[in-house]
């Protein structure tokens, strides 16, 4: 299940890394905006600081609950 897990969010992550790409190409060039690749990128940056918050909560709990007792 880990495994698993481990790869949808490598494999989300990649799909967010070609978003971005495509996002700034169509900012910066004269390629043509794609639709849904700005929303793409807002939301996986989204999931990106939800996930990083957890984690940064979960090290903190611990490490108080490591002083604490």
């Amino acid at each position: 299940m880990r495994v698993r897990l481990r790869r949808f969010a490598v494999a989300m992550y990649a799909l967010w890394l070609v978003a971005v790409v495509l996002h700034v190409a169509a900012q910066f060039t004269p390629l043509p905006a794609l639709p849904g690749v700005f929303a793409g990128v807002v939301v996986g940056t989204a999931v990106f600081a939800v996930v990083g918050a957890a984690q940064i909560g979960r090290r903190g709990v611990r490490a108080v609950r490591k002083r604490v007792s």
